[in-house]
């Protein structure tokens, strides 16, 4: 945790555009990388234990609508919110050339993804429980094991994604209309 203390400390004195390229070169693309992988692992041990693990079916369920929903979020933030972050960082350094986003100022649309954030939390935090804290069953095989591990593993890329976003580039975005007074 200390680790990711002075990873995020470091980056509030990024500026806009290094933080939006980082969290889509790191974060989005191992959420991309990874939904395919887990959703993988669950169908293999579905298929192999159709009725041994019900929580396993049940977290494949949410998992699949989860990673749907969490699809269009990303692509909400890389096609909407992320080209004019880029471009708030280009407007502080020439304000004359600042052209206005088609959905006004950013107090909405941030508003919607922290909480579309707050509501994978919720989600996440369910499979968690189902998966009894990502420990696997006594008798798991390994492709059991590695499920486990590879929820445990995107929960908490989620959870660093999360607070980048929330408390750092959503933050210096508003800071940057503001300067702009937009």
């Amino acid at each position: 945790m200390a680790k990711n203390a002075e990873y995020i400390k470091s980056m509030k004195e990024w500026d806009l555009e290094d933080i939006v390229d980082h969290v889509k070169s790191t974060h989005h693309a191992y959420l991309k990388a990874n939904y395919p992988i887990i959703i993988r692992l669950l169908e293999k041990i579905i298929e192999k234990y159709p009725a041994k693990y019900p929580e396993v079916k049940e977290i494949h369920e949410i998992f699949v609508d989860f990673t749907d929903d969490m699809s269009r979020h990303l692509v909400k933030e890389e096609e909407i919110l992320f080209p004019y972050f880029k471009k708030l960082g280009k407007y502080l350094n020439d304000p004359k050339s600042y052209e206005p986003a088609f959905f006004g100022s950013l107090k909405k649309p941030v508003k919607l993804m922290e909480g579309e954030h707050d509501d994978e939390h919720e989600i996440i935090e369910k499979i968690k429980q189902l998966s009894n804290n990502y420990t696997p069953p006594a008798d798991a095989d390994p492709t059991h094991k590695m499920l486990y591990f590879k929820l445990k593993e995107f929960q908490e890329d989620i959870d660093l994604h999360h607070t980048i976003e929330n408390d750092i580039l959503f933050a210096k975005a508003e800071e940057a209309e503001k300067q702009l007074k937009v």
